[in-house]
């Protein structure tokens, strides 16, 4: 993401130090303010939060309070939040051009192309040589579907930085999709050369690669990028992976479910008004082809991948007064005096969520698509007792294989290897085939296969589902002017084709030590080797 980072540092302390020096100063705001920029800066986000906000709260009339506060909320996916903070530090302090380049990004973010091209007009204005600058244009002239523009801004960058990896996985990116991809392998090629590996480059090599038919030489870039990720610490979490599916299926089970109360059928309030669809399923499954399909209707708003769900689990000991751990808290509601806890965990995710998507007079439904939500079907049920769950089916190996292209952070790190992303995908899939056995759920299966090879059929069926009336615009989703904000967001505004299904026949050797542990998944769901 093209944000740029606050980078004023006094003496470069580390982190202990400064927590050090706020034991015993708590409310000194140079120091707060310096470990918070400190811990944003080394990827610790969540921990940022604590002292970005706090020094909010010491500090409402600083800019540089307000500026933390924003990187904090644009890296967790908090786009509206992050606007408010980045416009209250423009308000206290002469416009610079980072700042308002920040906030042009994250305009591009919700979706507001017109009011982002406009900021990043300001920005450039400001400053015209930070290349950063026009990296964040390019991909929100991008997202507007003018790819001419997207390129000459995305040049502009690479010539004022020519060592910017973001800016050169892009263009090269472009320029496959342009139809030129030994122009963008020969990008890759020279950044490599010059600036070192980046694993994001070696992925996008990897897809040029791959969109060309020379399989072995993508997965080998598949599995160098991913190489590198691990050697940043981005493993598999397997332990707390197991430990969660292991204490999720113990919990959710029949007799237990019983003594659950449930929220009433919501009439006004917070609970009253849109309501969520939950598009559920493994990342690179088919989950944004679907939410981009549904968001054609009139009725239906684009949520894309929502942390709404995973921010009332996190939250959810805490709302219910427990000191046991979710999923263990949820036995509060067999307490008298926490009967109305499912209303609760439901006003609080639709308080957040409503915050995230853009909704629009006559949408009675939004969308939720984060990846591996179906990891906590369990509690969907709970609190949406009447809300659709459409689980997104594609072929393992598909899914495997896709994951192995992409830059992906979901189920515990799971995708930087296919033996661990086949583990974390058979171990969902038979988490949900355990829900389907404790609990009623209004769920519908739909392949993806089904969806390209037949879209009106299981588009009609799709529909119906929901409740609502079939609608044409639906199969032209290709014409949706909403930017989709995954990485698949190109693919999506292409019309439907065929080529993503069977891919992985040509990377059979490379995934055979997958192929053993999915092979249950893959006949379970009616799929064949």
């Amino acid at each position: 993401m093209p944000t740029m980072p606050i980078d004023r540092p006094s003496a470069n302390p580390d982190a202990a130090a400064l927590e050090r020096r706020l034991r015993a100063a708590p409310d000194d705001v140079p120091v707060t303010q310096e470990l918070a920029g400190l811990l944003f800066r080394t990827g610790r986000a969540a921990e940022a939060e604590v002292h970005a906000r706090n020094a909010v709260r010491l500090a409402p009339e600083s800019p540089r309070s307000h500026l933390l506060m924003a990187l904090v909320l644009a890296d967790t996916r908090r786009p509206q939040a992050a606007e408010f903070h980045y416009r209250r530090a423009l308000a206290l302090a002469p416009p610079d051009a980072a700042t308002v380049a920040n906030l042009a990004w994250i305009l591009t973010q919700q979706g507001r192309l017109d009011d982002a091209r406009q900021t990043y007009r300001l920005a450039a204005a400001l400053h015209p040589s930070i290349a950063l600058t026009w990296h964040g244009w390019a991909q929100t002239e991008d997202a507007a579907r003018d790819l001419p523009t997207a390129q000459r801004f995305v040049e502009r960058a690479r010539r004022l930085d020519p060592g910017h990896r973001g800016a050169n996985t892009f263009a090269a990116a472009l320029l496959a999709r342009r139809g030129d991809p030994e122009q963008a392998l020969a990008v890759l090629d020279t950044a490599a050369a010059r600036h070192g590996a980046d694993p994001d480059a070696l992925l996008e090599k990897g897809r040029v690669l791959d969109r060309i038919g020379r399989h072995d030489e993508a997965f080998a870039a598949f599995a160098a990028g991913k190489a590198l990720l691990r050697q940043a610490g981005r493993r598999y979490g397997e332990e707390p992976a197991v430990d969660l599916i292991a204490r999720l299926a113990a919990f959710f089970v029949a007799p237990r479910l019983r003594l659950m109360p449930r929220p009433p059928t919501p009439t006004a309030g917070v609970a009253a008004g849109t309501q969520p669809v939950f598009i559920v399923g493994a990342p690179r499954s088919g989950t944004t082809l679907v939410e981009q399909i549904l968001s054609c209707h009139p009725a239906v708003a684009a949520g894309d991948e929502l942390p709404s769900l995973g921010a009332v689990v996190q939250a959810l000991p805490q709302i219910l007064g427990s000191p046991l751990a979710y999923p263990e808290a949820l036995s509060e509601l067999w307490m008298g005096d926490q009967r109305d806890g499912l209303e609760q965990l439901r006003d609080a995710y639709l308080r957040h969520a409503r915050k995230l998507v853009p909704v629009k007079p006559g949408n009675t439904l939004f969308t939720d698509k984060m990846p591996f939500n179906e990891t906590h079907l369990g509690l969907i049920a709970l609190m949406f007792p009447a809300a659709p769950v459409v689980h997104v089916l594609r072929h393992p190996l598909d899914v495997v294989l896709s994951m192995m292209g992409t830059n992906l952070t979901h189920g515990f790190h799971c995708a930087n290897d296919p033996e661990t992303a086949a583990r974390h995908v058979l171990r969902v899939f038979d988490l949900v085939e355990h829900y389907r056995r404790e609990m009623p759920l209004r769920y519908l299966p739909l392949r993806y296969e089904d969806l390209v090879r037949e879209p009106e059929p299981a588009v009609r069926r799709l529909l119906g589902f929901l409740g609502l009336g079939f609608d044409r615009r639906c199969l032209r989703f290709e014409e949706n002017r909403r930017y989709a904000r995954t990485p698949s967001h190109a693919q999506v505004a292409e019309k439907l084709h065929g080529r993503s299904i069977g891919r992985h026949r040509a990377y059979m050797a490379h995934l055979k030590p997958a192929i053993p542990i999915l092979e249950p998944v893959i006949h379970g769901l009616g799929y064949s080797l």
